[in-house]
């Protein structure tokens, strides 16, 4: 028994050494650093709470969770609803679903920069599609990604996280909806339960569980969103042609700890955005009592 104990030691120890260099070291080394000053370069010197106190009072800081607390509110509920009515309508008995559900994901692997200029090119204030429409329709030109209004700017880019993100949410939902059972469909049709009611009285309360873990994952998505907000709005990948009024956490954290080498700030950074991201998703914990429902 002891020589088995051995060898499943000497099995995980692998995956120990990892967890350890990986994972444990880093998470309360970034912590430690949250009190120091450190430049990459020199030993961290100790400062106490000054970072802690600096983000507090830092304009830009409160800028960049505004709007990602705004991106969030627009991206969540709207990916979850455009990936729910997706996945609903791949579950009909329809001609050719195997084909959309390829058009529908093929954003998810769609490289970000590729998917992006796409983007750029749709706001285009001069050539774009959406400006063209409006042209048509006599009203105003906008200029979407390059506004003065951060409200605008946040709403066009949470459009373009949705786009990128909805096939993936599609697919989990797609599954949870395909493992309803057989003898509730036909109950609920013999019930008289037509298409509307079926959706609202029937699947998505089936569903609810994996709309919850939808919820769970958009929210953490987007407040780590970094790669749409530099593809976007960074002039040729700059992220320093960002403007603090569209400044989100992520690109601030790296600004700071690898543009202007003050990793102790950005870890502070880091830090508060992880105890904001926690109290967000143990809200919706709290929420999930209310409207999940298992079997």
């Amino acid at each position: 028994m002891r020589k088995q104990g051995w060898w499943g030691f000497c099995f995980t120890l692998p995956f120990l050494i990892q967890l350890a260099v990986f994972f444990l070291f880093p998470f309360f080394f970034s912590f430690y650093l949250t009190f120091t000053k450190w430049d990459l370069f020199n030993a961290p010197h100790w400062i106490g709470l000054r970072n802690w106190s600096l983000m507090v009072k830092n304009d830009v800081f409160w800028l960049a969770l505004r709007n990602v607390f705004c991106f969030a509110l627009l991206f969540v509920p709207g990916q979850t609803l455009v990936s729910l009515l997706l996945a609903y309508m791949l579950n009909l008995q329809i001609r050719g679903k195997t084909f959309f559900r390829l058009i529908y994901f093929l954003p998810v692997i769609t490289p970000w920069v590729a998917g992006g200029l796409v983007w750029l090119w749709i706001y285009n204030n001069e050539f774009g599609i959406l400006n063209w429409m409006l042209d048509s329709l006599g009203l105003d030109r906008v200029n979407w990604v390059r506004s003065e209004k951060w409200w605008l700017v946040i709403g066009s880019i949470a459009i373009v996280n949705i786009w990128k993100g909805a096939g993936y949410s599609m697919v989990l939902l797609l599954a949870g909806m395909q493992n309803i059972s057989k003898e509730i469909m036909e109950a609920a049709r013999i019930d008289g339960a037509n298409g509307w009611k079926y959706f609202t009285k029937i699947t998505i309360p089936l569903v609810s569980p994996m709309v919850y873990m939808v919820m769970i994952l958009s929210t953490i998505s987007a407040f780590h969103a970094f790669d749409v907000f530099l593809v976007m709005l960074g002039e040729k990948g700059d992220i320093n042609s960002i403007h603090d009024r569209n400044m989100v956490p992520n690109i601030l954290i790296y600004r700071d700890a690898f543009l202007n080498a003050k990793m102790g700030a950005a870890s502070a950074w880091a830090w508060g955005l992880f105890a904001i991201i926690l109290l967000v998703t143990l809200f919706q914990k709290k929420m999930e009592k209310r409207w999940v429902h298992y079997e």
